[in-house]
């Protein structure tokens, strides 16, 4: 029952300092799923095997009247749906927990052992019991644990820029996504507007032709003007179911969801530095943080493998209660006489010692001093006390300290390497988004100058309609221009908020051009 009670103790005392000592509390949480919600899961995927199911605000699923949705949103909800981002929190979680556990190591480590026990020596059952809390302190290892201490810390950060690498890149996909949607929704507007007006223009058209006031070729022409335009719009509706379902691919959303989305396209125009942005890149970019940190990691592998090179010592010692005792039954002695042994009591005992490892050419000489006091025990009539010195030689059997140089100085100059190739990559991303800015800039005040252009044809054409010098087909094909070209400056517009979205992602800063502590305009 002693024995139960004490276990019981300890390992609540050792749970809560488990939760108390923890890098977070909120690890039960995230701990493993029962069966139950296992097969549950199981069933909703096999139901739904495309994407899972929104944790985001509330989307009303197969609705008439489908939720309207702004880019923010649209990136909120991305963002808790996207299992590569849970992913690198549950990786941030476990790295988290290895730092705390070097951090632990660095600290003595602590025994407490409690026995009871019986057995039979010349003939008599005895009886013994020991209580004792065993330490083992490192003094010194070369630096290892430290090393391994901040290895940990910057696998923590890596971890961490990879969370963000991720999220700047799925904030891309959903900004393409978003203003491809809204491009396709304003040709949709465009073609339907278009079609009303078509279709007015071929019923008048086809009365006149009925009447004999208009030639059957003119007829023929207005007619095969009318398809093209019911071409076109069924196209577009096309394009924007396919686009809306990229947007709730980049969202992560179910594909019965209904959504959408504002049609704006509102674009500010801001001038851009090619440097300046490239110096915020190499800064801020999750990619260049990350290989950045890999080169210190493997450093401080090296470091580690050093560390392998110097001798280790170590202290060890234990200090406890123990006692062992005859068991009076055995001779038949009546208790209740009062002739029965004497109840010992727990004595000291105890035992302390150093420990020391020193390698040399892959092999390893130990030695160990150890003092140790122990009580008396039944088969002798006193304690011991014995001081013990002891040396050891292991032949070669510390080969694996000069590989694990040799692998952790390749591993290093492999960083170095990935980390001058990121670069390059970041430099040239860079170029290109800010070159298909400035093109989505000259394509924009181009398109703008066409739809003015194609006004202005528009209404000459109708003004020479009214005085009949042109056709019906005529005012057509000008309304069909203008409409082309209302679609490219709407295209424009859309290029431009990407090639926005794409230097943020460049830059690595999710609202570059909107924050006030960076920024790159030209002076």
């Amino acid at each position: 029952m002693r024995l139960r009670k004490f276990l019981l103790l300890y390992i609540f005392l050792a749970v809560l300092a488990l939760s108390w000592f923890g890098p977070g509390r909120s690890f039960s949480e995230e701990a493993a799923l029962s069966s139950s919600e296992v097969e549950q899961i199981d069933r909703s995927i096999m139901a739904a095997p495309i994407q899972p199911k929104s944790e985001g605000p509330d989307i009303q699923v197969n609705s008439e009247t489908p939720k309207i949705l702004i880019l923010e949103e649209c990136v909120e909800i991305a963002i808790k749906n996207y299992l590569p981002l849970k992913i690198a929190k549950k990786n941030v979680k476990l790295a988290e927990w290895r730092l705390w556990e070097t951090r632990r190591n660095m600290l003595p480590k602590v025994t407490v052992q409690w026995q009871e026990y019986t057995g039979k020596i010349y003939g008599r059952h005895f009886f013994g019991r020991k209580q004792s809390v065993d330490l083992q302190q490192t003094v010194f290892h070369g630096g290892e644990m430290f090393f391994t201490m901040k290895q940990a810390e910057t696998n923590l950060k890596i971890v961490k820029r990879e969370y963000a690498r991720i999220k700047n890149d799925l904030m891309l996909q959903v900004k393409k996504g978003y203003y491809t949607l809204a491009k396709a929704k304003e040709n949709v507007s465009l073609q339907a507007d278009l079609s009303r007006e078509v279709l007015r223009i071929y019923d008048m058209v086809s009365k006149q032709s009925e009447a004999g006031i208009t030639s059957n070729l003119e007829f023929l022409n207005v007619s095969s003007q009318a398809n093209q335009i019911k071409f076109q719009l069924a196209s577009a509706k096309g394009d924007e179911e396919v686009a809306n379902l990229i947007l709730k691919q980049a969202m992560n959303l179910d594909m019965r969801e209904s959504i959408d989305i504002e049609q704006s396209l509102e674009f500010k125009k801001a001038a851009v530095d090619f440097e300046s942005v490239l110096a915020d890149a190499l800064v801020h970019r999750p990619e260049m943080q990350i290989n950045s940190l890999m080169v210190s990691y493997y450093l401080y592998e090296l470091k580690i493998a050093n560390s392998k090179s110097w001798p280790k010592i170590d202290l060890l010692g234990s200090f406890g209660l123990a006692k062992e005792e005859f068991i009076s039954k055995d001779q038949g002695i009546d208790p209740a006489a009062g002739t029965v042994d004497a109840d010992q009591k727990l004595e000291q005992q105890w035992y302390a010692g150093v420990k020391c490892s020193v390698p040399m050419w892959g092999s390893t000489t130990e030695y160990s001093y150890t003092k140790e006091v122990w009580v008396p025990v039944v088969s002798s009539l006193r304690g011991t006390e014995t001081i013990t010195n002891s040396v050891k030689f292991n032949f070669l059997d510390n080969l694996a300290q000069y590989s694990d140089k040799f692998s952790a100085d390749v591993d290093a100059a492999r960083a170095k390497q990935e980390l001058i190739k990121t670069k390059q990559d970041v430099t040239l991303e860079v170029k290109e988004s800010c070159f298909n800015y400035e093109k989505a800039i000259l394509q924009l005040d181009t398109a703008i100058n066409k739809v003015k252009y194609q006004e202005s044809d528009l209404e000459l054409a109708k003004f020479r309609r009214q005085m009949d010098e042109a056709a019906d087909s005529s005012v057509i094909e000008s309304m069909i221009k203008l409409a082309q070209e209302k679609f490219g400056y709407t295209q424009a517009l859309s290029d431009c908020n990407i090639a926005v979205a794409s230097i943020n992602k460049a830059a690595g800063i999710p609202d570059y051009f909107n924050d006030n502590r960076i920024h790159n305009d030209k002076k």
